[in-house]
């Protein structure tokens, strides 16, 4: 069951209401408030590097949702990615993410490396320098899932939140991610 939580309340008291609701580890409040890299995260959590593994990559259209999230109309055209980042070590899945890009927003030399599809997004950002933060919107929990349990290989629960990546004050990048609450 997803318990959603009022949009007009600070994210920290979100995230401690989860956890006093679902009894997380401190790590569990660390990764859905974490406002930096994820990648870096996971790389000091886990203890080896991690690696991104494209499920699915291809530019569609913006779906309303997505398109209220980036500032930009319906039906643009926004490069849509499915990852999950794993351990190098064992490929053990910790993370899965969708994230969706406006392709109006892009330089070439970024749009390129995106493209290439297993650059981690906050490497990308880190390779050419580009200044962003990270703005936390939802954070949830979900007791069980299919498609996660075959993707993270782990029957639940899971956490995840949604998140913008804001550069020029433009969200140049939203992202929803799930992990496994056994992280």
């Amino acid at each position: 069951m997803n318990k959603i939580f009022s949009p007009e309340a600070p994210m920290t008291e979100k995230i401690c209401s989860l956890s006093e609701s679902y009894r997380l580890l401190p790590i569990h409040r660390v990764l859905l408030g974490h406002d930096g890299s994820m990648t870096n995260l996971l790389e000091l959590i886990s203890c080896c590097e991690v690696v991104l593994r494209t499920i699915k990559q291809s530019v569609v259209p913006s779906p309303r949702e997505v398109a209220d999230l980036l500032a930009v109309d319906a039906g643009e055209p926004v490069n849509e990615r499915d990852i999950l980042i794993v351990r190098s070590r064992d490929d053990t899945p910790l993370l899965y993410a969708r994230s969706y890009i406006p392709i109006s927003r892009l330089k070439r030399a970024f749009k390129a490396d995106l493209m290439r599809a297993d650059i981690p997004i906050g490497k990308i950002l880190q390779k050419y320098r580009i200044e962003a933060r990270r703005d936390i919107l939802d954070v949830g929990y979900l007791s069980s899932d299919r498609r996660l349990e075959k993707l993270l290989a782990y029957p639940g629960p899971y956490l995840w939140r949604t998140y913008n990546i804001i550069t020029h004050g433009k969200t140049l990048i939203t992202v929803k991610e799930y992990f496994s609450a056994s992280l």
